[in-house]
């Protein structure tokens, strides 16, 4: 939104931006074009930048808290009954992806079957990666449990 839309000559206006950070985090940045009158720049481009600090993950919390509202929305509720590549899209992939907060899933893809079977159902310790089975008080069942390590696999 624009303060005015006429400005004389080296007066100032004011130009307000909204940036939706919904489920970003970490530095973004967007551009804002701005089209003038002037014949020397008729169009101005400019660059925002910001540092994206959500009011969830910035918080030291215990790990288990993901399992309980309002974490569980993202991290837990929309996986409920899927299997492999369905589950970690729905759950996994917000921590996953290209190593944003953990290992990415290429990462995932070399290590050993066991290693990731035990890192899913028991989690890993001095990370913020909690075991996921209902065992250990987690959401997922063996069978989502291997359904994952299949997909990692790529098997």
């Amino acid at each position: 939104m624009v303060s005015s839309d006429r400005l004389a000559p080296g007066e100032e206006g004011e130009i307000r931006v909204t940036i939706r950070t919904d489920r970003k985090k970490g530095f973004i940045s967007r551009t804002v074009q701005v089209r003038t009158n002037d014949p020397l720049k008729p169009l101005v481009i400019l660059k925002l930048k910001a540092k994206v600090v959500d009011s969830f993950h910035g918080k030291k919390l215990v790990i288990k808290e993901i399992f309980r509202f309002p974490c569980r929305k993202c991290h837990v509720d929309r996986g409920r009954g899927q299997l492999g590549a369905n589950l970690f899209r729905a759950d996994c992939i917000m921590c996953h992806m290209r190593g944003k907060s953990a290992s990415s899933l290429a990462l995932l893809k070399k290590l050993p079957e066991k290693r990731l079977l035990v890192a899913i159902e028991k989690g890993v310790p001095d990370t913020m990666m909690p075991g996921f089975s209902w065992k250990v008080g987690g959401p997922l069942t063996e069978s989502q449990i291997k359904s994952l390590v299949t997909y990692i696999k790529g098997k």
